[in-house]
């Protein structure tokens, strides 16, 4: 990328005028001399960058073209026009272009962009994309642009509002295409973009398979919600919402075996070992079964072994033997093509056990995008708002081939299973399992973004999931035991550190970290003189623990920010009913720790 001083220097220094070139019959020409530097602005970047192949996607009467090749003699030019009035377009303006380059390595063709399929030849130097597209054509020029570009030089991006905006959301949706860009204030903002060497728009596929090397390491551990929490501890931990659903969901299943399908990092296998099953995990991405067993090797050697076996493998072709009590797919479906879910469907009806349950969610809910976006849009367009026409991110107008309607979603399923409970959940997933509690208005079906469905071959009620998943208030006292297992005796100020505490339940409840009144682990802290430091402690997520079962968890605590000897309660608290260290639960474990200065 050229140094923007460079640019601005040589736009300095030049005496380029476009107005030498212009034609006289330009119904624009009384904005010639506001242009003259807004030409020699485009004139100093093609003279900084030196391209030898340079497009041009929008010619009109050419005053680019001149500019550029009059910078660059040498370069080979095409330029890209539909000849209409469309746009900002002139017509008959091209024949003004090709008289002003004539003698030039100057070629036009007389196409509309937006209905060619790619850009054609390349790769170029140097692309350069005309302003005057809505936003639905800009991004689609620029997408096309960023396949063949070497640079990519955006006509007006601070032409207006809407211009920036339409700019900015390519800018943020391709950004891991995109190595850096340099924007440049002036008549109307130049924008120059330099993509990754190896940018690639991979195009969406009919089917799974034709979509298969996009699952990739940066989709895993950028882009594919619950990324923060793996990177954070490995998958220890569920804190994504869709993931923490699905988990809750399984637990209604007996314990046995267990398939995951479409497993990605692996994070809901574990938490199917942790309830006791011998568990099978698919992914036909080799970048998501290696993370999955490295989340697998970090668990293990903390909490000892776990059976769970990982496959690379489309969930198709994964041999299936025997029946299985619970099979999972989170954010699996909407990958697959028709066909492919009528074959998964058919696979699993036939392999579950007669009391197993298949647990699905999916992101979108094909209502929220077609009228809870398209309402929005419209209530932003009155006020002077934006949003993007197109919410979706680049992984999701690649991936989600077959996004799912509620409609879709249960005919499917029911064609393979004799009972399908479906619900709608709202977009964030605060409260998973509100709609099986009450009906949602068609409003709410429309603006709830995600859909949960529960599939067997027996009678699903409602009331039975939501008396599995639900964490209620806990009457004390229970028969609760905490064992500290390790703690470390020094730490420094102001830093996180990590206890591991054992908890046994032998009371006739399981503790869970479900709505609406979860149970986690915390702490308070005191100071040695026995004054309160910090009552609220971090919470850490406790796997649910059944009755009669004991879990080890690793605990994150927070180091005061000064120096001295600390006292941490570590104890259990279920939110807005009460911290188990108190009457008449009274369960907590004490260790003192030395803080030290940073």
């Amino acid at each position: 990328m050229p140094d923007a001083k460079d640019i601005l220097d040589a736009a300095a220094n030049s005496d380029y005028d476009f107005r030498r070139v212009a034609n006289p019959d330009d119904p624009l020409k009384y904005l010639f001399n506001e242009w003259v530097p807004y030409y020699r602005l485009k004139w100093a970047i093609v003279r900084v960058l030196q391209p030898r192949r340079i497009l041009e996607i929008g010619v009109r009467f050419g005053y680019s073209a001149a500019a550029f090749l009059d910078a660059c003699p040498g370069a080979a030019y095409l330029g890209i026009d539909n000849d209409s009035d469309t746009f900002g377009g002139q017509k008959g303006a091209i024949r003004w272009a090709r008289h002003i380059t004539q003698g030039t390595h100057a070629e036009y063709l007389i196409a509309d962009s937006q209905q060619l399929p790619e850009l054609p030849g390349g790769p170029y130097d140097l692309i350069h994309v005309d302003g005057q597209h809505d936003e639905d054509g800009s991004i689609r020029d620029l997408e096309k642009a960023l396949q063949k570009g070497k640079h990519i030089l955006v006509d007006g991006y601070l032409w207006g509002r809407d211009r920036f905006f339409h700019v900015s959301e390519f800018l943020c949706r391709e950004r891991d295409l995109i190595e850096s860009y340099l924007a440049i204030p002036g008549y109307s903002g130049e924008l120059l973009i330099k993509p990754q060497p190896t940018a690639q728009m991979q195009c969406r596929g009919s089917s799974s398979g034709e979509i298969r090397t996009a699952y990739t390491a940066p989709y895993y551990l950028q882009d594919c919600g619950g990324f923060d929490a793996y990177k954070r501890d490995t998958g220890g931990t569920l804190t994504d919402g869709r993931l923490r659903a699905v988990a809750h969901l399984a637990e209604f299943a007996p314990i046995g075996r267990a398939l995951d399908l479409g497993c990605g990092r692996g994070e809901v296998s574990l938490c199917l070992a942790r309830l006791g099953h011998e568990v099978m995990a698919v992914d036909y991405s080799e970048s998501a079964i290696e993370l999955a067993q490295a989340g697998l090797e970090s668990v293990a050697a903390l909490e000892g072994p776990l059976n769970i076996v990982f496959h690379c493998s489309d969930v198709n072709a994964l041999p299936l033997s025997g029946h299985y009590q619970v099979a999972v797919a989170s954010d699996l479906i909407e990958h697959m093509a028709p066909p492919e879910l009528d074959c998964l469907y058919a696979r699993l009806s036939s392999h579950l056990s007669a009391e197993g349950i298949f647990v699905v969610h999916t992101f979108p809910n094909a209502w929220y995008y077609k009228y809870e976006h398209s309402r929005r849009l419209r209530e932003a367009q009155k006020i002077g708002a934006y949003l993007p026409r197109e919410p979706r991110t680049r992984y999701e107008r690649l991936m989600h081939i077959n996004e799912q309607s509620p409609r879709t979603l249960k005919r499917q399923l029911g064609a393979h299973f004799k009972h399908v409970v479906l619900w709608f959940a709202t977009h964030g997933l605060a409260h998973p399992f509100e709609n099986l509690k009450r009906p949602f208005t068609k409003s709410e079906m429309r603006a709830a973004g995600d859909l949960f469905a529960v599939a067997s071959q027996v009678p699903i009620a409602p009331e039975k999931i939501l008396e599995r998943v639900e964490m209620r208030p806990l009457a004390a006292p229970l028969a609760l035991v905490l064992h500290a297992l390790e703690m470390p005796s020094t730490v420094r100020a102001g830093t996180r550190f990590r206890a591991r505490l054992r908890v046994t339940n032998n009371s006739q409840m399981d503790l869970k970290t479900s709505l609406p009144n979860p149970v986690h682990l915390s702490y308070h802290c005191y100071s040695e003189t026995q004054q309160l430091v910090t009552f609220d402690g971090l919470r850490t997520e406790l796997p649910t623990v059944r009755a009669g079962s004991v879990a080890d968890v690793n605990v994150q605590l927070a180091a005061p920010s000064v120096a001295g000897r600390f006292l941490f309660r570590l104890t259990l608290v279920q939110e807005w009913v009460r911290w188990f260290d108190q009457s008449p639960q009274d369960l907590f474990v004490d260790e003192w720790v030395e803080v030290v200065a940073s």
